[in-house]
């Protein structure tokens, strides 16, 4: 029997749910807070004189589950290319592979500091093995140390870390290390650049080839799916500018959502998903949640990003799909070039880069102008031998203000309590980044969503919690 579904946030998550629920003949209403779909992965299309397309930051598609990838190829039809992945970090001056190649490493490092990192990971690893000391597995610091040594810990990881994140490595969790980093430690990184992994055997971040959109960006995935929910003949609806103020619930039985900018409407359904970030959702609640819950939720942080799309009168930057920026006297810790995922994302002759600056919501970076966040791309990206400040003729800034969860070493005891609570709503599912406060890529919440939509349309368990919770690596 059909029912109806309402879904909160309109990333690919929430989508994606949506449209396997219409495609076995369930009504979908999926109600976005912000002027389009796709949360993190929008894009937005200049189509005038000339034709322009930007996302918020790198988007690559790839999977190894081969039915994943044919369900993206269908949505995006002819639309599509495939593209090869080139990541590098600047440093001393020179660029660094990303994930890490020892040739490369060995070739660009100078070598006095070579020297001390190798005899540094000696060090460490004989005070691992003897016991000599013990390394803190709790933190991002004490896992990657004891994995790489503090040489190459302070180079190419902590420092990156801390200018991302806005805090020490101490004081982050290492869950965020094993989801990220590629490799298992420096010796790891050796083998896998000495030998060909086999077939299956080749962790994500070390995928060259992905899929992205010929024209539109990454948003034409969402915009895909928004399209398709809208033309299913089920009645279904995708609303922007429809953010939820309240989830009106009758003990644990959600009895309707009210929201609107402006106009307040409510909407009632059989089932409802939550995608948004699930602090909003606990806060939302009518009648309240208990105090307990709402302070675990206004104790789990996010990371904002504000993003600076310059455009340069030249026609390519680096042949990079992103580069990383992790030295301290330089702002900006990532930038991208739209050209490098397709070549159709900016006219020949001009390219342009995607600065991103992260900070909290209401800092300096987030309050400051936009002459001010071009300046300060500008020089930085100058400052390293990338382009010319002269190259600028324009400059746009787009904000996220939840991008990334906070994995501080308390996020866990916090989430717990927002989890278990939002976990007894009869009739609400939560999932997805923002709804499961994780730190997951495009095809897991591609995934998540797909699977929970099944779920709710057969009554089969699917597993969809379950996604992106395994000891795999995000990158």
């Amino acid at each position: 029997m059909s029912s109806h579904v309402v879904i909160l946030g309109g990333g690919l998550a929430g989508l994606s749910c949506g449209y396997e629920l219409v495609q076995r003949g369930n009504r979908v209403t999926i109600l976005e807070r912000e002027p389009h779909v796709g949360g993190m992965a929008s894009s937005f299309v200049e189509d005038g004189d000339e034709y322009w397309t930007q996302d918020f930051g790198p988007h690559r598609f790839h999977s190894q589950d081969k039915n994943l990838i044919q369900h993206v190829r269908d949505i995006l039809g002819d639309n599509i290319v495939t593209a090869e992945r080139l990541s590098r970090i600047v440093l001393f001056g020179k660029f660094f592979d990303y994930p890490l190649v020892t040739k490369n490493v060995l070739k660009s490092m100078p070598r006095l500091l070579l020297i001390k990192a190798l005899l540094d990971y000696a060090w460490v690893r004989f005070c691992d093995k003897t016991r000599l000391r013990r390394y803190d597995e709790k933190t991002f610091e004490g896992w990657v140390t004891r994995r790489f040594g503090k040489t190459l810990y302070k180079i190419f990881f902590g420092q990156y870390t801390e200018k991302a994140w806005g805090m020490s490595p101490s004081l982050i969790s290492s869950d965020w290390a094993s989801q990220r980093i590629t490799v298992l430690g420096l010796w790891d990184t050796i083998k896998k650049t000495l030998r060909r992994p086999k077939a299956g055997e080749t962790p994500r971040t070390l995928v060259k080839s992905f899929i992205y959109p010929k024209y539109g960006g990454i948003g034409e995935l969402a915009r895909g799916y928004a399209r398709r929910i809208e033309e299913s003949g089920t009645g279904s609806q995708v609303l922007t500018n429809a953010p939820a103020v309240k989830i009106h619930r009758d003990g644990m039985r959600v009895t309707g959502i009210e929201y609107g900018k402006h106009e307040r409407q409510r909407i009632e359904a059989d089932a409802y998903v939550n995608t948004i970030p699930v602090t909003a959702l606990a806060a939302a609640l009518a009648p309240k949640a208990p105090d307990e819950v709402l302070k675990a939720a206004r104790s789990l942080e996010y990371v904002s990003i504000v993003f600076v799309y310059l455009k340069l009168n030249r026609p390519s930057v680096s042949p990079d799909s992103w580069v990383y920026l992790p030295e301290k006297h330089l702002t900006v810790h990532r930038i991208s070039e739209f050209k490098n995922f397709s070549p159709f994302c900016a006219p020949r002759d001009k390219t342009l880069i995607c600065a991103e600056i992260t900070c909290r919501r209401g800092d300096e970076i987030w309050r400051a102008s936009a002459d001010e966040l071009r300046a300060i791309a500008a020089r930085d990206l100058a400052s390293v031998g990338l382009i010319q400040e002269s190259d600028v003729i324009d400059a746009q800034i787009r904000k996220i203000p939840f991008a990334y969860p906070v994995y501080d070493l308390d996020y866990r005891s916090h989430l717990e309590p927002v989890m278990d609570y939002v976990g007894r709503l009869q009739n609400l599912q939560t999932t997805g980044r923002q709804g499961n406060y994780r730190y997951n890529n495009m095809d897991q919440s591609v995934e998540m969503g797909r699977k929970l939509g099944q779920e709710l349309a057969t009554g089969v368990q699917t597993g969809h919690a379950a996604v992106a919770t395994g000891k795999e690596y995000f990158g």
